[in-house]
């Protein structure tokens, strides 16, 4: 059956129609996505874009979440695109003979294994042949006060007040 417009039903040419929006919308996303990840605030976007920043958010939410990485938070899909790129960057550098990029390419490296769970996973535990930390000494009681005056009782505390509220109502008349 050929493809030529002349030749599709009403509805072969709707849905055709309905497929081509489709992926425009997607190449859309995808590429709002890509602006977003190489560092364009949403706001920079909207304006050369004509969509509203709100419009703008949507769209790479539903970028992000199209796409086809593992991660628990959709936040991870974002942070990772923009890893990915910073990691090329200094790859880029380190092959240009900058030995100062090689710094950054670790920190990047170090960056994109946290996010890909990498780092937990590596770290060995602790086992039990492992000797085992010296625990810290008990802290020694606090020093008793040797020249301290005796505590009141109840009622020496409260004929100690009454004393002292009448005493200024005298000096105060």
């Amino acid at each position: 059956m050929s493809d030529a417009p002349e030749n599709l039903s009403k509805r072969q040419r709707q849905r055709k129609a309905t497929r081509g929006r489709r992926l425009a919308i997607a190449e859309r996303r995808r590429t709002m996505f890509e602006l977003v990840v190489s560092g364009y605030s949403y706001e920079a976007i909207a304006r050369e874009t004509g969509l509203s920043p709100s419009a703008l958010r949507r769209d790479v939410g539903k970028a992000i979440a199209a796409r086809a990485i593992e991660a628990p938070e959709r936040y991870i899909h974002l942070q990772v695109a923009r890893i990915e790129k910073a990691l090329l960057a200094a790859d880029a550098a380190i092959e240009r003979g900058d030995v100062r990029a090689v710094s950054q390419y670790l920190k990047v490296v170090a960056a994109l294994d946290r996010y890909h769970g990498l780092a937990a996973a590596l770290t060995p535990p602790e086992s039990a042949s492992a000797p085992a930390q010296p625990s810290l000494p008990a802290p020694a009681p606090p020093l008793a006060l040797t020249h301290a005056a005796s505590p009141l009782t109840a009622a020496a505390a409260d004929d100690a007040i009454e004393a002292a509220c009448v005493g200024r109502a005298q000096n105060g008349a």
